[in-house]
């Protein structure tokens, strides 16, 4: 009997796991790319843990039923843009097999070609998110302990319930330690950091390429930007680093800095309630 119910358990264990991960694909920016269902509604979204809400482009969102809604959220961009959106509800909004009902989501008027909109940590709040580079894969669920063994701390932007962002501590070149927006829509090997470093960093604007980058957005923003190599960016603890990297340095930042997610490890874990991204591989 214990046999038959040890069993039962490892094939139940199985299943639980196989519903709750999904396949993605890396678009040439280096883009989380995941299928999802709103409303029974299929499209391809970045899975952004920098977005702060649910994003839904025009062309997808008109294809929903959204009742009309009066309440609204003003967020802001990484370059200090405001927008100011309307909110409105899903009924369901279906992730591989993980059916996540009631979500906040806005929608956008841009049109980027093969992408209907941003997925972001909204619905992983009380549910930690793997990202697995390697077998490129989304799971969602509890880790075993054994895979908890490396972390890093994050700090979680939660306003109000509307909107939720992840920030974690760096170092810049074994000098200065500064708080980032942990951001997977950034892309691959994205790291951006305020301008205000430069000096700071001792760093020559000379040896940086200067160019005033135009708001996706908004043509009518744009922010001055200087490009070029820094010696080392690492986690505050040292679990992770890059060195000899390329990175921009922006005016006008309301961070101290941005980066992708991809650098911190091949597969990590960003678990919210715990205030930790898990470093697995």
């Amino acid at each position: 009997m214990k046999k038959i119910l040890l069993i039962l358990s490892m094939l139940l264990s199985f299943i639980v796991n196989a519903q709750n991960s999904i396949p993605f694909t890396l678009n040439e920016y280096g883009h989380i790319m995941i299928k999802v269902k709103v409303d029974n509604v299929e499209g391809n979204f970045i899975f952004d843990t920098g977005a702060g809400l649910n994003v839904y482009f025009d062309k997808f969102a008109k294809k929903l039923s959204k009742k009309e809604s009066y309440n609204f959220f003003v967020g802001h961009r990484a370059t200090g843009e405001a927008i100011d959106c309307t909110l409105y509800h899903s009924e369901s909004l279906v992730i591989g097999k993980s059916d996540f009902k009631d979500q906040i989501y806005t929608t956008f008027d841009v049109d980027f070609p093969g992408i209907d909109g941003l997925i972001s940590l909204q619905m992983f709040q009380n549910m930690p998110v793997t990202i697995d580079y390697e077998q490129s894969q989304l799971i969602f669920g509890e880790l075993k302990n054994e895979d908890k063994k490396k972390s890093i701390d994050i700090q979680v932007a939660d306003e109000a319930g509307k909107s939720i962002d992840i920030f974690t501590k760096v170092k810049l070149n074994d000098k200065i330690t500064i708080q980032v927006s942990l951001d997977s829509g950034s892309g691959k090997g994205a790291f951006s950091f305020s301008s205000r470093f430069l000096d700071v960093l001792k760093l020559n604007k000379d040896n940086f390429k200067t160019k005033e980058a135009k708001s996706d957005f908004n043509e009518a923003k744009s922010n001055k930007v200087y490009t070029g190599s820094i010696e080392e960016i690492s986690t505050e603890n040292g679990l992770a680093k890059v060195q000899n990297l390329k990175a921009r340095f922006v005016e006008g930042l309301i961070y101290e800095g941005i980066t992708g997610i991809d650098w911190i490890g091949k597969k990590i874990t960003i678990s919210i309630p715990d205030k930790k991204i898990y470093i697995i591989k």
